[in-house]
């Protein structure tokens, strides 16, 4: 089709969608029924109250505005519900440059030094999809596996989850979903 006849069809398909969506009618009313007119809907609501089961609103009803910074769910804090696993980490992997960041993070947090945060597990996992185990509500993500890290923090006996991607750092997770399987590193105590 080309570019003018497509102009030309779209009031076309906007006037045809309008007027189907239009005839589909509500889900109160009654088939064989008329609808009200405007007029007598207008005035019906304002005379009567409205029935039990109905809800009502507001014209004046305030907009919910998601922030762009971190919310106080996206901060470390301490008693997550999940039980963590650990297992003993090897130097090597509490050396990497990641895990570091993440200590300094948590202990900024928690407003400790990072000498106080002990990493008490590190597993490499696969995530069942692009969460990472960590998804947010109203979200969507890849539903592809991922391969990646779970890393376990403690401060003061209190764990913390952190998740990262095969090639990403860590971010904390407040409310993790764990993997079924752990890979390598599964030793739990």
């Amino acid at each position: 089709m080309t570019n003018s006849r497509m102009r030309a069809a779209a009031p076309l398909l906007a006037l045809t969608i309008a007027l189907g969506l239009g005839a589909c009618g509500s889900e109160t009313e009654e088939p064989g029924t008329d609808s009200p007119s405007a007029s007598e809907s207008e005035s019906a609501t304002e005379t009567q109250p409205p029935a039990d089961d109905e809800e009502t609103t507001s014209d004046n009803a305030e907009e919910t505005v998601v922030p762009n910074e971190p919310t106080e769910d996206d901060k470390p804090t301490a008693g997550a519900p999940v039980e963590l696993p650990t297992n003993e980490v090897p130097e090597s992997v509490i050396a990497q440059d990641d895990v570091q960041e993440a200590i300094t993070e948590l202990a900024k947090e928690q407003s400790v030094e990072p000498d106080a945060v002990t990493v008490a597990g590190y597993f490499e996992v696969t995530w069942s999809d692009g969460s990472l185990g960590c998804p947010k509500p109203g979200m969507s993500y890849t539903q592809a596996l991922v391969p990646g890290h779970l890393l376990v923090l403690e401060v003061d006996s209190e764990q913390f989850s952190y998740h990262g991607g095969q090639k990403a750092g860590f971010a904390y997770c407040a409310a993790p979903n764990l993997p079924k399987d752990l890979g390598t590193g599964a030793a739990t105590s």
